[in-house]
C-alpha cells in the first residue's frame, strides 16, 4: 500500500538502492546497525523528496542510529550536529509540515524564502563554519575540515527543509558530497565494514537531485 502511488522511477530506484545496500553489507560483513541505518537513510530522503511527512518521522530514528555509527568512527561533528540539532529540528519539521499540508497534492506546501532571509543565512554561514570548526577541534574529531563542511551543510539543509523550500535539496546535495568524501576515508584505510554508509551517501546524492526535480513538479501542481 505504501508504494501504491509511487511512480515507476521511485519504485525501481528504491529496489535497486536497498538491494545494493544489503548485498554490500553481506559482502563486507557490516554490522546490523550500519546496514539498517543505511536502509532507513535511503527511505527517509526519498519520502522527503516526495513531500511526505513520514520522512521527517523516520528521520528521528535515523538521527539516533547514524549518531552511534559516527561516534564509533570518531566523527564527533556528525554526532553533535545530529543529536543536538538535527533531532530537535526533525521534531520541529514534523510540526511545520503538518501545519502546512497541501490537501490536493497530499504533500507539504512548498515555500519560497524572502531575499532578506537569504541574506541573513549567507551572513551566518561563515560564522557557523568557524564556530563548528573550533568545537570539533576540541573533541579531536577525525577529518576535521570535511566534518565541519558536513556539519554545516547538514545544519543548513535541515533548516531549509523545515522552511519547506526546494533549496534544501541543493544544500543536502553539497552535504552528500562531503559525506562521500568523509566516509571514503575509512575505506581508504581498510575499514570496509562501513561501505554501506559510503554507498548510502552516493544514493542520497541521487535522491536529492530527484528531490529538486520532484518539488518543482509539486510546486506547479500546487500553483494550479
Amino acid at each position: 500500500m505504501l508504494l501504491k502511488k509511487w511512480n515507476k522511477f521511485e519504485r525501481v530506484y528504491l529496489y535497486i538502492s536497498l538491494s545494493s545496500i544489503i548485498i554490500v553489507s553481506i559482502i563486507f560483513k557490516s554490522d546490523i546497525l550500519t546496514t539498517v541505518c543505511s536502509i532507513i537513510g535511503i527511505i527517509v530522503v526519498l519520502l522527503i523528496a516526495k513531500g511526505k511527512n513520514l520522512g521527517q518521522v523516520l528521520g528521528i530514528i535515523l538521527t539516533v542510529m547514524y549518531s552511534i555509527v559516527s561516534f564509533k568512527n570518531k566523527y564527533y561533528g556528525e554526532v553533535i550536529i545530529y543529536i543536538f540539532f538535527m533531532l530537535p529540528m526533525f521534531i520541529v519539521g514534523i510540526i511545520s509540515w503538518i501545519r502546512h499540508h497541501h490537501i490536493e497534492t497530499n504533500s507539504v506546501e512548498i515555500n519560497a524564502l524572502s531575499k532578506k532571509e537569504w541574506i541573513i543565512i549567507l551572513l551566518i554561514i561563515p560564522v557557523l563554519f568557524v564556530g563548528i570548526y573550533f568545537v570539533l577541534k576540541l573533541f579531536n574529531t577525525n577529518e576535521i575540515i570535511l566534518s565541519t563542511m558536513s556539519a554545516l551543510s547538514c545544519l543548513m539543509g535541515i533548516y531549509l527543509q523545515i522552511r519547506r523550500t526546494r533549496s534544501s535539496f541543493i544544500v543536502y546535495g553539497i552535504n552528500d558530497i562531503s559525506l562521500i568524501l568523509l566516509w571514503g576515508m575509512p575505506l581508504i584505510h581498510g575499514n570496509y565494514t562501513i561501505f554501506p554508509i559510503f554507498l548510502n551517501a552516493i544514493f542520497l546524492f541521487i535522491d536529492d537531485i530527484y528531490g529538486v526535480y520532484n518539488w518543482k513538479k509539486i510546486m506547479k501542481l500546487q500553483k494550479i
